[in-house]
């Protein structure tokens, strides 16, 4: 071993020492947090910024121990717990602060690997150290050791996340609206582009958000390669986006009440088409645009010159959800913007055509598909600019 190198390890070691020794001196962190939601991305971003925290990342070599969460089976989530397990019994080196990252956990939930008997068991063994106590190595978790987990889901029901709870904090994503989730991404994809030093215009933002969905990562990796295909021009335009994005967007119902609401045809088959791949239910596509056609009438009422004031007032009731509210913001401003595409007239012919397909559904059998491509001629034939109020 070099001088050098000699001088660099008794420099950690006397860190270690000094951090060791100045532990109970510093507010004392929670022993467990949980991350979970649907965006890995960020759930890994927020883990990572907290576990810098924790622990610099210069320790992190000999303070950080990361186990991969994700098992296909049933015996690769039993030997990740029991990783978790011998992680957690080992105190930090020389007493010092230490870290278990249990990371992208997919058997947290209500899954058939979670629910299997072996997985259970062994996880009870686990929430069994958090309920302990601290004092020793021997009898719960460490006093310097911290347990972190990034998971997709966690059935809260479980002894394993009340456990965590009471020991530590949980950090769950707020459950999104597809039109919500389209906002938050187009948020996002403006933010990595401007990191990318690229010009941001919403037709390029709408096109990346189109074809690559509302994951993050997903983003974040097609305009990396966007940046890169564009090269060294920091203006892209949607043609680029086209030509190199990869169309991985899974289309949902609203999607589908989107393209019919704002009367694009070739795009609404394209996404009923996707959703019967998808083994969605016909019935609730119907259903979809039902509630969207009469948002769009009582909207289109609600703008018109004819209408009083006292009568907008009477009608803003019916576009309560079920649970009462309203829709705000983003998601009010695009229905009516797609009101303006159509007149009073046409909506109401619009929801009467959704009624006859509906009770078509119900008595037919194997003509699922052309009984909504044929709704959707009808949605969406005789497209126009918006009409004045």
């Amino acid at each position: 071993m070099t001088i050098n190198s000699r001088l660099a390890c008794d420099h950690y070691f006397l860190k270690i020492i000094f951090i060791a020794m100045n532990t109970s001196a510093k507010a004392k962190p929670k022993q467990i947090y949980i991350f979970s939601g649907e965006d890995e991305y960020h759930l890994v971003q927020d883990a990572k910024n907290l576990v810098n925290k924790l622990i610099l990342p210069e320790e992190q070599t000999l303070g950080l121990e990361i186990i991969e969460g994700k098992a296909r089976i049933i015996e690769e989530a039993v030997a990740c717990i029991a990783k978790c397990i011998e992680a957690v019994r080992a105190p930090g080196f020389m007493g010092a602060r230490k870290a278990i990252w249990l990371r992208g956990a997919n058997f947290l939930d209500r899954s058939i690997i979670a629910r299997s008997n072996d997985v259970t068991g062994i996880l009870d063994s686990l929430t069994k150290l958090f309920k302990t106590g601290l004092p020793s190595a021997s009898h719960g978790l460490p006093a310097g050791n911290i347990f972190v987990v990034t998971a997709n889901a966690v059935d809260k029901a479980s002894v394993f996340f009340k456990a965590c709870q009471a020991k530590g904090e949980i950090y769950q994503q707020a459950a999104l609206k597809p039109w919500e989730k389209d906002k938050a991404a187009a948020a996002f994809t403006r933010s990595v582009l401007q990191n990318n030093k690229l010009k941001v215009t919403p037709d390029v933002v709408a096109a990346i958000v189109e074809l690559a969905g509302t994951d993050s990562r997903q983003l974040l990796q097609e305009v990396n390669k966007l940046a890169l295909f564009i090269y060294p021009r920091q203006q892209p335009s949607a043609d680029d986006v086209f030509a190199i994005v990869s169309a991985s967007r899974e289309s949902n119902s609203f999607s589908l009440a989107d393209a019919a609401g704002t009367r694009n045809l070739p795009k609404a088959i394209a996404i009923l088409r996707q959703l019967l791949f998808q083994k969605e239910s016909e019935i609730g596509l119907v259903m979809g645009l039902e509630s969207r056609f009469r948002y769009l009438l009582i909207l289109r009422e609600m703008t018109s010159e004819k209408v009083s004031s006292d009568e907008r007032r009477a009608l803003e009731p019916l576009l309560a959800t079920e649970k009462g509210r309203p829709p705000q913001g983003y998601y009010l401003d695009k229905l009516v913007e797609q009101a303006k595409l159509f007149s009073r007239q046409e909506l109401e012919s619009a929801r009467e055509a959704i009624l006859e397909t509906r009770l078509k559904l119900v008595s037919s059998t194997g003509l699922e598909e052309i009984l909504l491509e044929k709704l959707l001629v009808k949605l969406c034939r005789h497209k126009k600019q918006p009409i004045s109020r």
